[in-house]
């Protein structure tokens, strides 16, 4: 057991990586914690980065652009082209909250891959189920926004029911099944938002959190070689993950708006 617990310890302290650490310690108002975790100094440096990348180079347009310029522009026309093109000019206002759901997403997962010093107290925020089920709260809150603000609480409760053309025989037992349906699909929605980006990115680093442990521990040719060859794959693999999972969460999130916007269409 006591050579168990040696032989593991360097894995111990890889996936240390995953702890949530606090930094500055605020008493907590009744069941809530203040306090400012790596977590939360990680948040502030990814929204940092979205923020002033955005913000120099609205500073800086040009008829000629440079390469801050050129990839602003990628991500612009990727977000109001292929993430939100479906969405009309009723859902046009959305286009830069898709923008910002997605870079966001897509620097913290990258942040998280950047190999760093333990004095840094490194962690990913995405790999936190309360960030994730955050973010998708955000994206619950303006879909139902916009169904009520669009539909009224009234016509946006109709959608809920059994669609038009269904005779009113079958229509009327069915609309309490199919209200129940729809409600607790709506309540479901931040939940598979948030699970689906957390577990993705969790799972991808713990397994390069392992291997680095590993190699670590086992400090030879024959496991070094290997294990040194599968984290530069898994990383290369990951950074892969991070853009889809931002994709994914971005996409949903474009869906979930849009069906509130026209919902009973």
């Amino acid at each position: 057991m006591l050579l168990a617990e040696e032989g593991s310890s360097k894995i111990v302290e890889a996936l240390h990586e995953l702890n949530v650490q606090t930094i500055v310690s605020i008493p907590k108002v009744g069941p809530f914690d203040f306090s400012i975790s790596n977590a939360v100094i990680y948040m502030w440096a990814s929204a940092v980065i979205v923020f002033a990348f955005f913000f120099i180079v609205s500073r800086r347009l040009r008829k000629q652009p440079d390469g801050l310029q050129i990839v602003a522009e990628i991500l612009l026309n990727f977000a109001t082209g292929h993430l939100t093109g479906q969405i009309g000019e009723k859902g046009k206002k959305y286009y830069y909250l898709i923008l910002t759901i997605f870079s966001y997403i897509l620097v913290t997962n990258l942040i998280g891959l950047i190999p760093k010093p333990e004095f840094l107290r490194p962690y990913t925020p995405t790999t936190n189920i309360n960030v994730t089920f955050g973010m998708a709260m955000v994206v619950f809150c303006v879909t139902q926004f916009q169904g009520i603000s669009r539909h009224g609480v009234g016509g946006y409760m109709k959608t809920w029911l059994t669609p038009p053309g269904v005779p009113k025989a079958l229509a009327a037992p069915l609309n309490g099944i199919f209200f129940v349906v729809h409600f607790m699909g709506e309540f479901f929605k931040p939940l598979s938002l948030s699970v689906r980006l957390f577990g993705n990115t969790i799972a991808g680093h713990l397994i390069i959190l392992v291997m680095l442990g590993l190699l670590l521990e086992y400090a030879s040719a024959v496991v070094i070689i290997p294990a040194a060859l599968f984290v530069v794959i898994m990383t290369a693999f990951e950074v892969f993950v991070a853009f889809i999972q931002a994709y994914i969460f971005s996409l949903l999130s474009v869906v979930y708006i849009e069906s509130a916007i026209y919902a009973g269409h």
